[in-house]
């Protein structure tokens, strides 16, 4: 094991013990946490909300523990900018201290393109590995096929401009609406973490995509998504990107702190950070917050 790994996880480790050993805090700043799946630590014990998959251990859980607040968790797993304003806005008073917000994915079709670029990399690969994730999500590689042969960059890589420019302007009223109920918080938008490698090729035979889909998809999904997050005015980005350096869904088992196809290291959903992503965000969150 490496021991920058072993380092990390000791660090981990004392992260996630933080939530058995910090008092209550029903008098400290009040936070409120909202946004997706990403938020809301999906699939990762203790869930504390069976409709959205809210864990008790995702890093808004540990950071308002390290730190004092008083939190209110509204983040669900599925939840758009529409979404979380229809049912997560509300929970922001004019008391509100802080607010996290990561949110976005789910608008753009996330789901959608992580589905068809592993039907793609299962059809170009000629592998296997990638039939777990397709029967979860209730599709099957031979549907749409045909399409696919050139990856799913070749599908959605004209629509992004428009599904990003829809979605940050979705973005903009929202953030307007929490300063409107909140005028002094203090309005944190979360990125979207280092999910595929700087390097394809370290994908091979472990995951089932193609390379050049893993370069589009990184820059221009995860990396459109997190100019959009950091580029809106009057709010502070909190970026998890380089947190993950390391750790994404192509590295080796141990070393992963977001799954793949498979959950083979911890907790937590496909293509969703684990335990270790959450416990790393809140300790940068901890430090620098």
């Amino acid at each position: 094991m490496k021991l920058k790994h072993c380092l990390s996880t000791i660090a981990i480790v004392a992260a996630g013990s933080l939530v058995g050993l910090a008092p209550a805090h029903a008098d400290g700043p009040k936070y409120v946490a909202m946004g997706d799946s990403y938020a809301a630590g999906v699939k990762i014990s203790n869930i504390v909300d069976q409709a959205c998959s809210r864990s008790d251990r995702n890093y808004a859980h540990l950071f308002a523990a390290a730190r004092g607040y008083t939190l209110t968790d509204v983040t669900c797993g599925g939840a758009t900018t529409d979404s979380v304003t229809s049912t997560q806005l509300s929970a922001v008073t004019s008391d509100t201290a802080l607010v996290t917000l990561g949110v976005g994915g789910n608008d753009i079709g996330f789901t959608d393109i992580v589905t068809d670029c592993v039907k793609a990399g299962t059809i170009g690969t000629g592998s296997g590995t990638g039939s777990a994730v397709l029967q979860n999500l209730g599709t099957g590689i031979a549907s749409g096929s045909a399409e696919l042969l050139l990856g799913c960059k070749n599908k959605y890589d004209a629509s992004m401009p428009t599904r990003l420019s829809q979605t940050t302007a979705k973005l903009a009223k929202l953030i307007s609406d929490i300063k409107t109920r909140a005028p002094q918080a203090r309005v944190v938008l979360v990125g979207y973490p280092h999910i595929l490698p700087d390097n394809a090729a370290l994908c091979a035979g472990r995951q089932p995509l193609l390379p050049g889909d893993v370069d589009w998809a990184r820059d221009t999904v995860i990396g459109g998504l997190n100019t959009m997050l950091r580029t809106q005015p009057g709010t502070e980005y909190f970026s998890t990107y380089e947190i993950y350096n390391g750790h994404d869904v192509c590295e080796a088992i141990p070393d992963r702190w977001v799954n793949g196809t498979s959950v083979d290291n911890g907790e937590g959903a496909q293509f969703h950070p684990n335990q270790y992503g959450h416990a790393a965000t809140a300790q940068k969150m901890i430090a620098t917050l």
